[in-house]
């Protein structure tokens, strides 16, 4: 007898589902008084003493407490750890050396680095006071920023007020996050989880020792072994953000939290599954041999144009559009935490896959919708985010996309009644 790849068996699934919703329920909701004391953040003036952006030649002086390696530091670790002298160090995200401050954590594992954003005087001109004060909120919310440094200008001033109306501002540069969770405990669990879909995935356990790609290998296997072990649409987001959690508790701990490690593969993660997905659609396509190859070949072109724009707008410095940009504040607006508007676009045609009778369209669907349900699973692999937050991002996010999918069914019946086709 051939065994399948993967599970033929709605209940195994909800079982397996079942238990380790309730396993990562509790662990959220133990988890929440941590992440929300890593929202403590300093902020100071670039003018201010106490903070030295650092290239290299500068003298440390008696007043400096946060020193900010800039792009381009050639030192030595054990030289600057003695510069540094018990200070703590900025790992400044966008604009700083965060190379050399990594390799530095890595030689030395100097336990004093705080995340950093700096707003730079001639990025100003972008903002008026209120959508400053939004960068900085989701600087901490989204990202768990320790210290903002900010130029002096009437815009940052009200934008600070702002901003000190919803966060508490230590007077202290807040100390990094130390969390220390037994994490490869989760780590196993990934394993289990996603072997229990693709059993043989369980070979994934071999690179167990080499633990960050252990992870990495297991996750983005985990992406494929979700999708293709439940025909249920809402049973495979359940699955997606479960494989997510599983892989985010993996790595907690404090190097990830601190930015001076990162989930190693997000793009092949965001590639794999609609790769896969793509090409097993092909497949079934051609061996049907009723469909041109104009067909096949225009399929190709726009899913591999597809996974190029994801790929390039994917992590902090993708490329956004200034149009997209506006639909996020707004969103960001009602929803207090921007839904992921990939998802918002995606998920409806995932879902829609599963109604569509047409096999080419609903092939079509499913191609894209593979891209909405990986996105679920991505949004935990960004360590430095509250768990909180990116939980209720997604919850909001889903049941948005579920709303537009259900609009779109109604407009559907409706357009069937009016042209007496239902």
């Amino acid at each position: 007898m051939k065994l399948p790849l993967f599970p033929k068996n709605e209940t195994y699934i909800n079982i397996i589902l079942t238990i380790f919703s309730i396993f990562l329920l509790i662990s959220i909701i133990i988890r929440i008084p941590t992440d929300r004391a890593n929202l403590s953040v300093s902020v100071f003036y670039n003018d201010d003493s106490r903070v030295l952006f650092y290239t290299g030649n500068e003298d440390i002086s008696g007043d400096v407490q946060l020193v900010i390696p800039m792009e381009g530091v050639k030192e030595d670790s054990k030289e600057f750890l003695e510069k540094v002298n018990g200070r703590y160090v900025g790992n400044l995200e966008f604009y700083g050396d965060q190379g050399f401050v990594k390799k530095f954590y890595d030689e030395t594992h100097y336990d004093k680095i705080v995340k950093v954003h700096y707003v730079k005087p001639e990025e100003l001109s972008k903002y008026d006071d209120y959508t400053l004060f939004k960068r900085l909120w989701r600087s901490v919310f989204e990202r768990s920023i320790n210290v903002i440094v900010l130029p002096r200008a009437d815009i940052t001033y009200k934008a600070y007020d702002e901003f000190a109306k919803f966060f508490q501002i230590s007077q202290e540069i807040p100390a990094p996050d130390s969390t220390n969770w037994n994490s490869h405990i989760y780590g196993i669990l990934l394993g289990i989880f996603v072997s229990l879909q693709m059993p043989i995935a369980i070979l994934g356990f071999l690179l167990y020792s080499k633990y960050w790609l252990y992870i990495s290998v297991m996750s983005i296997i985990g992406t494929i072994a979700v999708f293709f072990s439940s025909k249920n649409k809402f049973t495979q987001m359940v699955n997606f953000f479960l494989l997510g959690v599983l892989t985010n508790f993996s790595l907690y701990s404090s190097p990830y939290l601190n930015d001076l490690d990162l989930y190693r593969g997000v793009k092949i993660s965001l590639v794999a599954l609609p790769i896969v997905v793509a090409a097993k659609i092909i497949l079934e396509i051609i061996k049907e041999k009723k469909i041109s190859k104009t067909y096949i070949a225009l399929f190709s072109v726009v899913g591999g144009l597809a996974i190029v724009y994801m790929l390039l707008r994917s992590g902090n410095y993708g490329y956004v559009t200034e149009f997209e940009e506006k639909i996020r504040i707004m969103l960001e607006n009602i929803f207090i935490i921007r839904p992921r508007l990939k998802e918002l676009l995606f998920l409806p045609m995932f879902l829609l896959s599963d109604v569509t009778e047409n096999k080419y369209w609903k092939n079509i669907l499913l191609f894209f919708g593979s891209i909405g349900v990986v996105s679920i699973f991505n949004s935990f692999c960004h360590m430095k985010a509250p768990m909180f937050t990116v939980v209720y991002r997604e919850v909001v996010t889903v049941l948005v996309a579920m709303a537009i999918y259900a609009i779109v069914l109604i407009i559907k019946d409706l357009i069937l009644v009016w042209t007496g086709k239902k």
